[in-house]
């Protein structure tokens, strides 16, 4: 059992027994939400946490304000990522590189709609609600096991079932609506 209070007036070991208990959390979240780039995140929220660590006392639902914590992190990060890659311009030999990578693949074509089918997909589950989208995110995208996802997001396993359920039913119904199939 955690001990928020001693946290929160900077005992050591209450606050290093929280980064032990909850960092496997934080890692699956943050790359859930990020992709490959989750360890600088998942660092920023304990050096945040860490040095907010007064707030501690008030938290009534650790696991909640911790998800809610490394959430807003990830849309942090999300946000100043996306503006520093619209900002970058690909010098000539980057785009050689690149036009070289997908020539190489035995049937471009092939790669093409494979790649235009993951992007019409992934933006349908980017316009999701976070209820359906992530659970979607961490069982089809990150593999996770049912009774990961609900452990990971403190809900039913029935409540995981059902909205894996309905978030492919949205899917499907937009897919439908697109002429894709």
């Amino acid at each position: 059992m955690i001990d928020l209070i001693k946290a929160s007036q900077g005992d050591e070991e209450a606050l290093d027994e929280i980064v032990y208990l909850y960092n496997e959390k934080a890692v699956k979240i943050a790359s859930i939400y990020v992709g490959n780039d989750y360890e600088d995140v998942v660092q920023d929220i304990w050096l945040k946490i860490i040095g907010k660590r007064h707030l501690l006392a008030n938290v009534d639902n650790f696991d909640n304000w911790l998800f809610l914590v490394i959430r807003n992190a990830c849309f942090d990060y999300l946000k100043v990522e996306k503006k520093r890659r619209s900002n970058y311009e690909l010098t000539l030999h980057e785009n050689i590189d690149y036009i070289d990578n997908q020539i190489s693949y035995p049937d471009i074509l092939d790669k093409i709609i494979q790649d235009e089918s993951n992007d019409i997909i992934r933006s349908i589950i980017e316009k999701l609600s976070e209820a359906y989208s992530l659970p979607i995110v961490m069982r089809y995208i990150k593999e996770m096991t049912l009774e990961e996802i609900a452990k990971t997001l403190n809900l039913p396993l029935s409540t995981v079932k059902w909205r894996l359920h309905a978030g492919k039913l949205q899917i499907k119904t937009e897919i439908l609506k697109r002429r894709l199939l």
